[in-house]
Order: C-alpha cells, then structure tokens, then sequence
C-alpha cells in the first residue's frame, strides 16, 4: 500500500511524502511505478523547468520513500507550482479511481512552514 499525505498551507500546496509500495505482482508494480513517475515528474519540474533552486526544495528519498517540501513561500506559492501539483494529485485521483486497494490520498494542513 502506497499512502500519499499532499501538504497545504491555506490554499497553497507545498510539499508531499509518499510512503510504501503498492505491493507486489505485476499490477501493483505497474501502479507503484505510475505513483513513482507522478511524483518524480513534480520534482523535476520543478528543478529542470521552472528553475526552482534544489536548495529551495528538501528531499528526503529512501526505497519506497519520497518526501519533498518546498521552502520558500515565494516559490509554492507560484501559480506554475500549483499547477505542477494540481497536474500530480489529478493523475494519483485517476489511479485511486481504478485502484483504490493500492494507495491511500490525504490532504494535510499544515500550520506552518514545515511538514
């Protein structure tokens, strides 16, 4: 099981973890690997094509484990950001809808600056 926290202040997305593998066998990979792509395709972005510094960006990467928290207000609360976000929790809401037994999707409010 893959259980995805989507990190907002007010109304502004700043950051993410993903935590888990869907499971194992040929379907679970192939939506594990969906889930994976979504969120590396958010990071990069970021880095590659709106040139967000990585040091305005925390990641935290392990097997099974990608953690990102964008630091500067200034930067999540871009509208190109945003989008970047809205574009990945659209794609994660699409591979809930068809496979909901692999992953879990919350959005989290957070207080302050941090995750």
């Amino acid at each position: 099981m893959t259980n995805i926290s989507i990190f907002k202040i007010g109304d502004y997305y700043k950051g993410f973890i993903f935590d888990g593998h869907a499971s194992e066998g040929d379907l679970e990979n192939y939506v594990c690997s969906s889930l994976s792509t979504l969120s590396q395709t958010l990071y990069f972005t970021l880095i590659d094509k709106l040139n967000v510094s990585d040091d305005k960006v925390r990641d935290v990467q392990d097997d099974g484990y990608l953690e990102i928290d964008i630091l500067d207000k200034n930067i999540f609360k871009r509208n190109d950001v945003q989008t970047c976000f809205e574009f990945m929790i659209e794609g994660i809401e699409l591979i809930k809808s068809q496979y909901p037994q692999y992953l879990t999707l919350k959005v989290v409010e957070v207080q302050n600056d941090k995750i």
